[in-house]
């Protein structure tokens, strides 16, 4: 997930200014997808005071307490993302396709024949309510700014002596340095700007006056959160449905991103000779890196349903945060060549030990948000429904933790820039014969993030790690559709969603104009199918 947002202090601990965890990282942690059975995706996930459907498990845990029998159901899907990238001088289109297990669940009921409890009922469910599938490529043509130029300022705040970020037989930089600044010093990206200056500033390659060239970008993530969860609940008078549920959430999180620019007229100095006296050359260079996120958490979640009528369900739920044990494993290389420079050309590549770092690791805690949950359905007799949620997440309460590192400014940060966010979902089903009935649904949420980010207007931080790039989330539209087929006690469903969303696109902080604003289009389409038995 993205080092982004946060200027991590000179003040903490040099494994967190080599990685260090931003805003985007816990927003990707707190997204959603419209994900479970085909029945729950083809109504947008609006079962909220529904229940019935193994999925809602994960949504209204009351929605449990509504079975009257027994049921097993398992759900497939498969996937394409199609992604576009357009600029005037460019356009970029990737796409693919991916399959997944959506969800698998069983439902165990006990019925009773007094009492004003009908029925209790005991869940277990797993979804993969999130899929990181994806990819993307950017290319910018005559950039104006260059990624060596934000490393040297990072270096000149740093304030070190060459001596502190040079790579020896006996000195290892990245043991104990920022990460960026010494991948950026010893692949010949910045240079110091005289060997005895007391203020120890630092240049980059490229000179706006003189320098030119082009960019570009490729990220490719994978994995994705799988969630478990332990339901009981309960039916009190076909009136009220009560449950409570106890989840496991999995984090698998995997990004290989690869910025590079081509450069014409860049001042390079051979590191090697200590005087300052630089060659005007041409060249190019790649940064590649690494991240591997992991973590497992626990939570809580409440509900209720209630029935006035046969036609009402009104429906409330509350999740309590996550709370997560998270590990990230990391690294970055550069490779490089630039044309004859001090009577020879200079060449890296990834398999120097200069020009990549240390493979780093580090363990931390993270609390997700709160979310509250809505809702109100209608349900006239057995011919069909109309179904509205309305979920709010807070992201404000959100914060890391660590034991050996203060993460204090971060959480500011969080709380400063991050806005709640608004998620409104509807969803019809209605029921053509016995056996048949179609399905639609549609649904919004809104960007976490105030929408000057998205335009370029305001420029957020980046952290003191070697993932310089991030992408600002716009809304999500979600548009469904589906099937539904019940004979005796078997039924099948099945389900179509398309999910769109944009994001901005950033190379690094200030790295484009307003009249250069990148734009990522992703569209992604599922088609789902879930088979069960009632018992």
């Amino acid at each position: 997930m993205k080092r982004i947002f946060i200027v991590t202090a000179l003040t903490l601990t040099a494994t967190l200014s080599m990685s260090g965890q931003g805003v985007m990282d816990a927003l990707n942690s707190i997204s959603t997808q419209t994900k479970g059975t085909a029945r729950y995706s083809a109504m947008a996930g609006a079962f909220g005071a529904l229940g019935g459907d193994i999925t809602s498990i994960k949504q209204n845990p009351a929605g449990i307490g509504v079975y009257r029998s027994s049921e097993l159901s398992v759900t497939a899907g498969f996937n394409f993302y199609d992604n576009h990238v357009d600029l005037p001088q460019n356009n970029n289109h990737n796409n693919d396709f991916y399959f997944t297990g959506d969800n698998l669940g069983v439902i165990g009921v006990i019925n009773f024949k007094s009492g004003a409890l009908r029925n209790l009922n005991f869940g277990f469910a797993y979804n993969n309510v999130m899929n990181f599938n994806n990819a993307y490529r950017a290319d910018w043509s005559n950039i104006h700014t260059s990624l060596t130029q934000l490393i040297a300022s990072k270096a000149s705040n740093l304030g070190c002596p060459p001596a502190d970020l040079g790579i020896t037989s006996s000195y290892n930089p990245y043991n104990t340095m920022p990460w960026l600044p010494v991948l950026g010093y010893n692949t010949h990206l910045i240079y110091h700007t005289s060997v005895s200056s007391a203020t120890n500033q630092y240049n980059a390659i490229y000179n706006t006056m003189q320098s030119r060239g082009s960019a570009y970008l490729t990220n490719i993530t994978t994995g994705g959160i799988d969630e478990y969860d332990f339901n009981i609940s309960g039916n009190i008078k076909d009136v009220f449905y009560w449950g409570l549920s106890i989840n496991v959430t999995n984090i698998s999180y995997h990004m290989e991103s690869y910025y590079g620019e081509e450069l014409q007229q860049v001042n390079v100095n051979n590191n090697n000779n200590r005087n300052v006296r630089t060659s005007v050359t041409d060249g190019s260079f790649e940064l590649s890196n690494y991240l591997l996120t992991k973590g497992y958490g626990t939570g809580v979640k409440l509900g209720l349903i209630y029935r006035p009528i046969n036609l009402i369900r009104l429906g409330f739920a509350v999740h309590t945060p996550t709370y997560y044990n998270m590990t990230d494993t990391y690294s970055a290389a550069v490779d490089y060549a630039f044309n004859d420079v001090d009577g020879k050309p200079l060449v890296g590549s990834s398999s120097n030990l200069d020009n990549q770092t240390a493979i780093g690791q580090i363990g931390y805690k993270f609390t997700s948000p709160w979310h509250f949950l809505g809702s109100m359905a209608f349900v006239f007799n057995k011919g069909g429904i109309l179904s509205l949620d309305y979920e709010y997440t807070t992201t404000s309460d959100m914060y890391y933790s660590d034991i050996y590192a203060d993460y204090s400014y971060t959480n500011n940060i969080m709380k400063s820039q991050v806005q709640g966010i608004h998620n409104i979902r509807a969803g019809a089903e209605f029921r053509i014969t016995p056996l048949f009935s179609v399905r639609a649904g549609y649904s919004f949420e809104t960007s976490p993030l105030n929408k000057d980010y998205f335009n370029g207007r305001m420029t957020p931080l980046i952290a003191e790690g070697t993932i310089c790039h991030y992408q600002v989330p716009g809304e999500v539209h979600n548009v469904t559709c589906g099937l539904g087929y019940r004979y005796n006690n078997i039924f099948i469903d099945a389900a179509y969603v398309f999910r769109t969303q944009d994001y901005s696109i950033f190379a690094y902080e200030g790295a484009l104009s307003d009249s250069q604003l990148t734009i990522l289009n992703t569209n992604n389409h599922s088609i789902k199918l879930t088979f069960g038995y009632r018992f």
